[in-house]
């Protein structure tokens, strides 16, 4: 990265001490949490593991509907750009988790979703209207590209909070991470079908 420090390193030291940001209020960022959920899913993504060329590891944290949320992607370019997830490793404090499976299908699903988007999903207009009209324009992640989702979950006693949704915003800057990781080239454009990408 640019700091030229080490991403999981660098994203710790920034989140301080474990803090409410927002004292006394509990739907505001926990840096505590975050910090957790950032050191999980790097220590079962394996981070830091030596990798062969073209093939990089990506970190990210979102918080969101009162949901702490950390990604690690593992992925592969090849000479052509063409890109290959191999996982997606997903670590969540949402507080008691009562429905496991539940949740780890939200979290897959979210990621899936994320996937799809971050690749080619884009609308268009023309003349005040959407040119895509189905899926053959549309393109939704194929059962062949989809990665390993491999999801953990922090039961914490801070209240329940908000599942659907949290787990896909990290999804594309842990990717595009990756990428840059694996390629030194640094993604600003989304979806990446824009900058050659492909799967």
């Amino acid at each position: 990265m640019a700091a030229g420090r080490d991403h999981l390193e660098f994203l710790l030291e920034t989140m301080g001490e474990p803090r409410w940001l927002d004292e006394g209020n509990e739907e505001a960022l926990h840096t505590g949490r975050a910090a957790a959920v950032i050191r999980l899913a790097a220590e079962r993504a394996g981070w830091g593991r030596t990798l062969p060329p073209g093939r990089g590891l990506g970190l990210a944290f979102y918080f969101s509907h009162e949901g702490h949320f950390a990604e690690v992607a593992d992925v592969s370019v090849d000479d052509d750009r063409r890109l290959t997830v191999h996982s997606v490793t997903v670590a969540g404090d949402v507080g008691p988790i009562v429905n496991l499976s539940g949740a780890e299908n939200q979290c897959q699903g979210a990621v899936m979703d994320g996937l799809s988007a971050m690749l080619g999903q884009e609308i268009t207009m023309e003349n005040g209207r959407v040119q895509e009209s189905n899926f053959h324009q549309y393109p939704l992640m194929r059962m062949n590209n989809a990665p390993v989702v491999d999801v953990h979950f922090i039961q914490s006693d801070f209240p329940p909070t908000g599942l659907g949704e949290p787990a896909l915003p990290p999804l594309a800057p842990a990717v595009c991470n990756a990428i840059h990781a694996a390629t030194g080239h640094r993604v600003r454009t989304l979806p990446l079908s824009r900058d050659g990408f492909r799967v």
